[in-house]
């Protein structure tokens, strides 16, 4: 789900291997020919060793408690170790090819979200140099976005303010009201991150983003319809308005509008035809900027930009505090804010991933909170990392965090020395770049997979991408991610239940004590057995189990948490058993999952002797202990005297044998030994059997 695919991306970045700043082409891989730039310290430039860290917040271990403290709040000073000349080099020229593509993107998503040009321009700025200098990647771009920019449009047309839609309110006031969105979104990514909330994004599955991604596409094409087209369209509360109205005005077209947008489109594409290392969108608006003053298309009826004011970006203001405004502005922020930062830490792992590297995901989050709080502060719009920004950044052979900050730099010169010439470029030619980036967010491979893969992927993908189309964006977003824990929880909350004890259980056949006794039951147990699993657990085991046999063995050794509802499922098969006069034995209990049991009564109702360590100690527990004498007798004396096992093995068990023969003398009071004889078989391995019923059969 890459962000743009104006074709300004000098080479082909790595595989984003979950969703990412959406616009640009589906990469599939990072070429072989592809430069590896070294880091910071002169290193050669090959990938690390894995797990290695990027842009770690203290490679040498600090000192002392301050040494600590100055680490976690100022990481980019560990950075400045080593820093080289080379190095500093290497940053500045890919910084220079970051701005290049930084200039016309900003300005571009800053129209999705119908706010001045100039806010986007002000959002790749101070929010850039932010995230760069306290985020957790080296190569990762923040900035304006396009589907933030589309969540930022569709709050300003929902969000009312006293009877009136902000997106209807005079610039000055409605862009205070934008500022504080970004400051609220900021806010809730720094308290995410603080309580190392870093992990939870993979919740979120990639149906999901590939689903609203698309949609957004979609929404933003269609939106851009009206400025390609030349026409003035009011706000439409939905979709489907939206395109009914720019039905009805498409006799209204003004073809030196929309010829403006076909020359900037026909002008990108075929430049990035030509060479992809060519900065193809700033070319191309560059183009129709000068078409715009050499055939004065204003007099023709066409839309520029109009003029940037030439200087720092301002200080802003939120709005004063309102309950009733913050209560309206908080879904929207929560929703920037969690969709911005599954966009930026996937940007960060994927990039990461190519060097072999390891990303924070936590401080990531504090970083891109830290930055669109800068961004309300500044006059910027909020955003998140950019797939297509931090891919020119990788192949353009940025060394250290620093070269997007000197982006930032760059950015912010370029609109001190050249703001007077945006007045020129005309809004069809941004609309037509948007086009291009529209048709480049659709991840046609990961439809295909998603449509190809389950019914759940399906049922994801269209969902979300029906709910982009048809709700509020905001709500879209929390509709993807109630999808994805559904999804997670559906996954978790089916527990499998194996028996194992059947004559030709392969799972058995290794082992000393064996398979086969018709009065002995194997289960082996694999999942979380939290809440919402333990129904199905208690199911599966009553629908094998008919409590006819004198001992049952639960096999434990893939199951790794348990919570209190697990453990009374366990307690209630454990009371139903001794009611029946059915032995329990418990084998291969994680330690983590036998201190639950502990805690909660559980082994000293079983009786610790029950718990082995092997499912072959649980196994020879069960022959020594509860399967011999009466018994085994009454077993024998329905088969002409004769033990099962010992048929099914062809001879005697030896000292496993059912019955008192080969028990040795005093087989009556035999206990189990201190010591049980260790087998390594692939009994203690992941059991990998349909769920199997039937009871075992000599």
């Amino acid at each position: 789900m890459p962000d743009t695919p104006v074709p300004d991306t000098p080479d082909t970045p790595p595989a984003a291997s979950g969703p990412t700043d959406m616009g640009s082409p589906g990469y599939s891989t990072l070429p072989p020919s592809s430069p590896f730039p070294s880091d910071a310290h002169g290193s050669s430039g090959q990938p690390g060793p894995s797990g290695s860290p990027s842009g770690p917040a203290c490679r040498v271990p600090p000192r002392g408690l301050g040494d600590k403290l100055l680490c976690t709040a100022l990481p980019f000073l560990e950075s400045l170790r080593g820093y080289s000349l080379q190095a500093l080099r290497a940053d500045v020229l890919a910084a220079l090819t970051v701005a290049v593509v930084a200039l016309p993107q900003s300005m571009a998503y800053a129209v999705i979200a119908g706010v001045h040009p100039k806010y986007g321009l002000y959002a790749a700025i101070v929010p850039v140099i932010v995230a760069a200098l306290w985020g957790a990647s080296r190569y990762l771009i923040a900035g304006p976005t396009n589907a933030i920019a589309m969540l930022l449009f569709a709050t300003m047309a929902e969000t009312v303010v006293n009877g009136v839609p902000l997106s209807g309110l005079p610039e000055e006031t409605r862009m205070a009201y934008v500022f504080g969105v970004a400051i609220l979104a900021g806010l809730l990514q720094v308290l995410m991150g603080l309580a190392r909330l870093g992990e939870l994004v993979h919740f979120i599955s990639h149906s999901v983003m590939v689903g609203f991604t698309a949609g957004a596409a979609v929404l933003i094409a269609v939106g851009q319809l009206k400025n390609l087209l030349g026409v003035s369209i009011g706000n439409a509360p939905t979709f489907v308005e939206l395109v009914l109205s720019t039905l009805r005005h498409l006799p209204r077209t003004n073809p030196w509008a929309l010829g403006t947008g076909l020359f900037a489109m026909a002008v990108a594409l075929g430049i990035a035809r030509v060479h992809r290392r060519l900065p193809a969108a700033f070319l191309a608006v560059a183009a129709s900027g000068v078409a715009a003053w050499a055939l004065d298309l204003g007099a023709h009826g066409v839309k520029v930009v109009g003029a940037i004011p030439a200087g720092l970006p301002p200080f802003s203001l939120p709005p004063a505090p309102d309950a009733q405004v913050m209560r309206d502005l908080f879904m929207p922020a929560l929703a920037i804010a969690l969709l911005g930062v599954v966009e930026a830490l996937s940007i960060a792992k994927t990039l990461a991933g190519a060097r072999g590297e390891q990303v924070d995901g936590s401080r990531e989050f504090v970083a891109q909170g830290l930055a669109n709080i800068a961004a309300g502060f500044f006059s910027g719009i909020p955003g998140s990392g950019s797939f297509t920004r931090s891919a020119v950044n990788f192949v353009a052979g940025a060394r250290t965090r620093f070269a997007g900050a000197l982006s930032g730099v760059i950015t912010l010169l370029a609109v001190l020395l050249l703001a007077p010439l945006a007045a020129y470029i005309p809004i069809a030619a941004l609309a037509g770049i948007l086009m291009i980036i529209a048709w480049g967010m659709i991840d046609k491979h990961g439809i295909a997979l998603a449509l190809k893969a389950t019914r759940a992927d399906r049922t994801v993908l269209l969902a979300t991408f029906a709910a982009t189309l048809l709700l509020d964006l905001e709500k879209a977003v929390f509709v993807g991610v109630l999808l994805s824990l559904v999804l997670f929880l559906r996954k978790v909350s089916h527990p499998l239940v194996a028996r194992m004890d059947t004559c030709d259980s392969p799972d058995l056949q290794g082992l000393p004590a064996g398979p086969c006794c018709p009065n002995l039951a194997v289960y082996s147990i694999e999942g979380t057995l939290f809440f919402g699993a333990v129904d199905e657990l208690e199911q599966r085991l009553y629908e094998y189990e008919d409590f006819g046999h004198r001992a049952v063995i639960l096999h434990l050794r893939q199951v790794h948490w348990v919570d209190a509802t697990g453990v009374h499922a366990f307690q209630q098969f454990l009371r139903k058993c001794q009611r029946r006069g059915v032995a329990l034995v418990l084998s291969g209990v994680k330690p983590a999952v036998r201190a639950v049991f502990e805690r909660s009564g559980l082994v000293p109702q079983l009786g610790a002797e029950n718990m082995a360590d092997t499912l072959s100690d649980a196994l020879t527990l069960c022959y020594r202990r509860y399967l011999k004498g009466a018994v085994c007798d009454a077993c024998k004396s329905s088969n002409a005297g004769r033990c099962r096992r010992d048929h099914h093995a062809g001879g005697s068990s030896g000292i496993y044998a059912t019955g008192d023969e080969g028990m040795g003398e005093g087989a009556e009071g035999a206990t189990v030994p201190a010591t049980l004889p260790e087998v390594d078989t692939d009994a203690d391995r992941p059991i990998e059997d349909a769920r199997i019923g039937g009871d075992a059969q000599a």
